[in-house]
């Protein structure tokens, strides 16, 4: 199956709260991160009026101002291959692997009337005007319909009876178009006066739907399962039969239960989270089927999709209401639906956990609010320019699992990655105190537990993508190390040896020395943090050490200062580094090696 057409990048302006061109990067799978109003969901929005040719209301305007000048505008670029291109080669900008740019424009001119659609002539290098024939891609919106993925938007504050009502719609529509389709076995010349047969008919209906309905059931079951272990998805229309004889069902005595084991229960009795699992799970199951999500504010939410192999999922904060081991697995099932080769996936969050970096064709966008004139998108790592190996992969993988907010540096903040436990813990003690005292001066620091120098240097690789300045303070470690071994002398009688060998931590430090750049500054404490800054040794308890050492106040103010000259480059701290090259390691550590750990 072919996996176009595909997004590639949509701008948006003059569009609720965002004015200034806004650009969003797609992939596979985006997650648009930042804090609360800053545009994400607009950006979703954005998307699902244009290529559904929507209506807006004067809420939707710029500062519910109609400016003939700066008018709501959306522009797409889809990548298409030879079978979605455009049969008119004016609209097709020759890409990659046989396949084109298409790139469109939709703008709304009054309230409650249709955007005006254009699209953009390569072979004039302009938008199409009043005297171009035909103005748009595709010709008509109909077509053009069935060559973007189809919008499915989950919204996040749906009241229950919404969400309720919004599966219920669901799977109304699949029975609605099984009547239009149904067939009885037996057909007579005067089959449509046949009233008196028509019960029998119904009867009929019900027992060829009713396999179907039971696997419909198990798929979104299996989808949901992955998500609320243990728990089942059924509905039936058992209970739903009309005794008018020209109807076959009543809507609204369609059943639909969700519940553990047997003890199921209606969708309203059910929290936010199990409803809008089970509302995109549906979605899901739709989409595969031929159908699409409709935004209208009366009548069916859902229709018949044109036909088209593409679908992108559209999610606002998938986190909310689910528990947090449901959060990882709700992450999984959606990093899963790109690859089919027919969906992408856009989503916001405000929770590391729903960022894998593991994945291929994963883009993090990070969208920033300064202003009301002002919002800025960035684009903090896209999979493909990154280029992680398979084992920084495995490392970062690893290490989120050990702690889900190794990531939040994607959500902002000034960031210090250090090496362990215990500058990680006495750091943010600093920070925390600080702030209780009044002091706001490390408000913005975020110190994130690397876990160690290999890691280090993966999140180094990561962050020079941000293109914003970031801070390292890692063990400078020794060259060589001790190593003790078992061996048996010529009597077979067993021994200790104690060998020196090259020390595998020191050899890491290459790695990071490998992964600096114009952004990062990286400091090394002589030997290991507790050794630089309280003179002593510790092979076990060192973060519950440091925090007692925190309470004497000279050590407090080591550490402060040290906090503060990471931050500055001015280092004057006698056991602290800022260093580039391993020689300048090796000069700082000469006359400590022989130093032995407790």
């Amino acid at each position: 199956m072919s996996k176009y057409p595909k997004l590639k990048k949509m701008i948006v302006r003059n569009f609720r709260a965002i004015k200034n061109d806004v650009e969003v990067e797609l992939n596979d799978i985006v997650i648009l991160v930042g804090a609360n109003n800053a545009g994400k969901s607009t950006i979703l929005k954005a998307y699902e009026n244009a290529v559904k040719s929507e209506k807006l209301t004067l809420e939707d305007f710029h500062n519910c101002v109609i400016d003939e000048d700066h008018l709501p505008e959306v522009e797409i670029i889809t990548i298409v291959d030879k079978d979605t291109a455009p049969k008119i080669e004016q609209w097709c900008e020759p890409f990659e692997n046989d396949t084109f740019l298409v790139k469109e424009k939709w703008t709304w001119k009054k309230v409650a009337d249709k955007p005006e659609r254009v699209g953009y002539r390569v072979d004039a290098n302009r938008w199409a005007t009043e005297a171009d024939k035909p103005r748009m891609p595709w010709a008509t919106d109909n077509v053009a319909g069935s060559k973007r993925p189809s919008p499915h938007r989950v919204s996040t504050f749906d009241s229950p009876e919404v969400q309720s009502e919004a599966v219920k719609d669901l799977i109304n529509t699949l029975l609605e178009e099984k009547v239009k389709l149904f067939k009885p076995t037996k057909q007579t010349d005067d089959f449509p006066s046949l009233i008196g047969k028509f019960e029998s008919l119904k009867k009929e209906f019900m027992t060829a739907s009713e396999t179907e309905v039971e696997k419909i059931s198990k798929d979104i079951t299996t989808i949901i399962d992955k998500i609320i272990p243990n728990h089942k998805f059924i509905f039936s229309i058992d209970e739903a039969l009309k005794s008018d004889p020209f109807q076959i069902f009543d809507p609204k005595d369609v059943s639909i239960k969700f519940g553990e084991g047997e003890r199921l229960y209606p969708l309203l009795n059910h929290g936010s989270g199990a409803r809008r699992t089970i509302l995109w799970a549906i979605l899901k199951k739709l989409a595969e089927m031929g159908f699409e999500a409709k935004s209208a504010p009366k009548g069916k939410k859902y229709e018949a999709v044109k036909s088209t192999d593409s679908h992108i999922l559209l999610m606002d904060e998938p986190e909310i209401s689910l528990h947090p081991s449901a959060i990882r697995e709700a992450c999984n099932v959606l990093y899963s639906l790109p690859e089919n080769n027919i969906w992408q996936v856009m989503l916001t969050t405000h929770s590391p956990n729903f960022i894998d970096l593991s994945k291929d064709h994963t883009t993090i966008v990070r969208i920033e609010k300064f202003n009301e004139e002002k919002i800025e998108t960035t684009t903090l790592y896209r999979a493909e320019e990154v280029q992680l190996t398979t084992d920084e992969k495995e490392n970062i993988k690893f290490l989120n699992l050990i702690d889900p907010y190794v990531l939040e540096f994607f959500f902002g903040g000034k960031v210090i990655l250090v090496e362990g436990d215990t500058e990680y813990n006495a750091f943010n003690f600093i920070k925390e105190k600080e702030k209780e005292n009044g002091n706001e001066e490390f408000a913005d620091i975020l110190v994130i537990r690397a876990r160690g120098k290999v890691q280090i240097s993966s999140l180094m690789k990561i962050l020079n993508h941000f293109k914003k300045q970031y801070f390292v303070l890692h063990d400078t470690d020794t060259p060589k190390t001790k190593r003790r071994q078992t061996k048996k002398d010529s009597q077979g009688k067993k021994y200790i040896e104690e060998i020196e060998i090259v020390n595998p931590a020191w050899t890491n430090n290459s790695k990071i020395e490998a992964n600096m750049s114009i952004y990062s500054r990286v400091y090394a404490s002589l030997i290991n943090f507790e050794f630089a800054n309280f003179n002593e040794n510790l092979s076990s308890g060192k973060p519950e050490n440091a925090m007692e050492k925190l309470k004497d106040a000279e050590f407090y103010i080591a550490i402060k200062k040290l906090l503060q000259e990471i931050i500055s480059g001015k280092i004057s701290t006698e056991n602290v580094i800022c260093w580039s090259k391993i020689e300048e390691l090796k000069t700082f550590v000469d006359g400590y090696e022989k130093i032995e750990v407790k």
